[in-house]
């Protein structure tokens, strides 16, 4: 094969590479949209007192992205397991934050601490268990604190989920 072959078939490859990227982010930006809407419903108390920002969750799903497609490219892997995509998760959307908070709205803690509950709730939808059945409320106010106002590490999260996980299951880690 000749130089320019090689280049036309390389340029035909990352574009097929981020047309499929690009529908992955289509599909869990309309995922997480959806878990917004489960999520405000089930607590009346920020129901009518944030709403979420498009233009930040597209940037915390390609946040997330690039962290998955950097860590599948550096282990080799052809897949990220359900605690990387978990952990990733919650990082980028606790950093980002894209449930804005409505001006002139009281403040309370569920309000404050609503970005930080989001992120935990969207990452343990990817966890195959129920793990608030086993986390007690002062671990999950931690989980919490963490998420709010700690710089999260995807890979030391993904192994405390993974923990998490084997703890719900009952199963050694």
């Amino acid at each position: 094969m000749n130089a320019k072959k090689i280049q036309e078939q390389s340029i035909i490859m990352e574009n097929l590479l981020k047309e499929e990227r690009d529908i992955q982010e289509r599909e869990r930006y309309n995922t997480i949209s959806e878990m917004y809407n489960m999520f405000v419903e089930s607590k009346p108390t920020i129901k009518d007192k944030t709403y979420l920002n498009k233009h930040l969750l597209i940037v915390a799903i390609k946040s997330y992205y690039d962290d998955i497609y950097r860590f599948k490219l550096y282990s080799h892997s052809e897949r990220a397991d359900n605690h990387k995509q978990s952990a990733y998760i919650i990082k980028w959307l606790s950093k980002i934050r894209p449930i804005q908070i409505l001006p002139d709205i009281e403040i309370s803690d569920d309000v404050l601490l609503v970005n930080a509950s989001f992120a935990i709730f969207v990452g343990f939808c990817f966890i195959n268990c129920n793990i608030a059945d086993i986390i007690s409320p002062h671990y999950l106010k931690h989980l919490l604190y963490m998420a709010q106002y700690r710089n999260i590490s995807g890979k030391q999260l993904a192994s405390l989920i993974y923990l998490i996980e084997k703890m719900a299951k009952k199963e050694k880690p």
